[in-house]
C-alpha cells in the first residue's frame, strides 16, 4: 500500500469555502432586496384593487346597489386575503378603526350606497415595517402614481374621481 490516497488538500477546501462565502455575501443582500420589493409590489397591487373596488361600488350606486367593500376585498371570512407582509391571520384590508400595520390597506368606510359616504379615503400602513420595507412600499406607491398613499391617503369621491 502506497500513499497515493486521492482527495482534496486542506488548502483546496479552504479556497472553495472562501469562494462560497464571497458568493453568499454578494447574493444574500440581493435576495432579501428582491423579497422586500416583491412584498412592496404586492401591497401596491392590493391598494390598486381597493381603489378599484371603491370606484366600482360608487358606480354600482347608480343602479341602487349597496356594496360592502370590506367583505368584497377580504372575502367572506374577513381574513381570506392575507397581508402580504405578515401573512395569514392578518387581513390585507381593514376599515379604519385603528392604524393599519405594515402592508395593510385602511378604508374609511366599508358600506357604500347612494346615501353615502360622499368620499372614501384609502391609506396604506408603513409603520412597524422591518428594515427598509416601509421605504420600499413608499417607493412602490410613488412609482404607481400614488405618492401620498402612505401619508395622507388617496380619496375616492362619489362621482368616481380619484384624488392623490
Amino acid at each position: 500500500m502506497g500513499s497515493n490516497a486521492e482527495g482534496f488538500t486542506l488548502i483546496e477546501v479552504m479556497i472553495v469555502v472562501a469562494i462560497i462565502g464571497i458568493l453568499a455575501a454578494i447574493a444574500l443582500p440581493q435576495y432579501f432586496q428582491y423579497i422586500q420589493t416583491a412584498k412592496a409590489q404586492a401591497v401596491t397591487a392590493n391598494f390598486k384593487m381597493a381603489v378599484d373596488a371603491v370606484t366600482n361600488a360608487y358606480a354600482a350606486t347608480n343602479n341602487g346597489v349597496v356594496s360592502n367593500v370590506y367583505t368584497t376585498l377580504n372575502g367572506q371570512s374577513a381574513k381570506d386575503i392575507a397581508d402580504p407582509v405578515y401573512g395569514r391571520g392578518t387581513p390585507a384590508f381593514l376599515v379604519t378603526g385603528g392604524a393599519p400595520v405594515c402592508g395593510q390597506v385602511a378604508i374609511t368606510s366599508s358600506v357604500i350606497s347612494a346615501a353615502g359616504p360622499a368620499s372614501v379615503t384609502l391609506t396604506v400602513g408603513t409603520s412597524g415595517c422591518s428594515g427598509s420595507l416601509g421605504h420600499s412600499i413608499s417607493a412602490a406607491f410613488s412609482a404607481a402614481q400614488f405618492p401620498h398613499a402612505a401619508s395622507t391617503g388617496v380619496v375616492v369621491q362619489q362621482n368616481g374621481r380619484v384624488q392623490n
